[in-house]
């Protein structure tokens, strides 16, 4: 029996993202915020994705990728156990970030939409795969948690575009 995950590549990726994004002191907040009466889109989408990462955005995708984490851990070895009280903890995480706030970018909103709800039919197989020790769960688990995975890292590309290229 075998459960693999993907989640290396994401917490890279988040871990990039938070970087960028998270810790703004006064004078970055201030160095950021439009000079001009009408100011350009991108900086005004600029601060909203930062507004939204400092209002729990960021928690939750950190809350996100420790929970993978652990379904990662607990999938090398298989330890069913550890997965059933994982998965069930991913899905309580994804569920709570799905009723959160939309993202304010488009792009971002639908990619985080279709990352919550793959990672969501990941840690259900896995929940079905701990309980039963079912491979075919298991392996819907692997290829649902890729997908998310994917978005993730689409997410956290478009948070660095937006963020880091607004700065400039």
């Amino acid at each position: 029996m075998r459960a693999r995950t993907a989640v290396a590549a994401t917490s890279v990726a988040l871990a990039l993202m938070f970087t960028g994004c998270g810790g703004q002191n006064a004078t970055s907040k201030q160095q950021s915020a439009p000079t001009t009466a009408s100011p350009s889109p991108t900086l005004d989408l600029a601060a909203k994705v930062r507004a939204w990462a400092e209002e729990g955005g960021t928690d939750t995708l950190n809350t996100l990728a420790k929970r993978l984490g652990k379904v990662d851990k607990d999938s090398h070895p298989v330890n069913l156990v550890g997965l059933q009280d994982s998965c069930a903890q991913l899905t309580a995480d994804v569920e709570t970030a799905q009723g959160e706030a939309p993202m304010p970018d488009v792009t971002l909103d639908k990619r985080w939409k279709l990352a919550l709800y793959h990672l969501g039919k990941s840690a259900s197989a896995c929940t079905v795969g701990a309980a039963s020790g079912d491979q075919a769960s298991f392996d819907l688990m692997s290829a649902e948690m890729s997908i998310g995975n994917e978005h993730l890292n689409a997410v956290a590309k478009r948070i660095n575009e937006i963020t880091v290229g607004s700065a400039s």
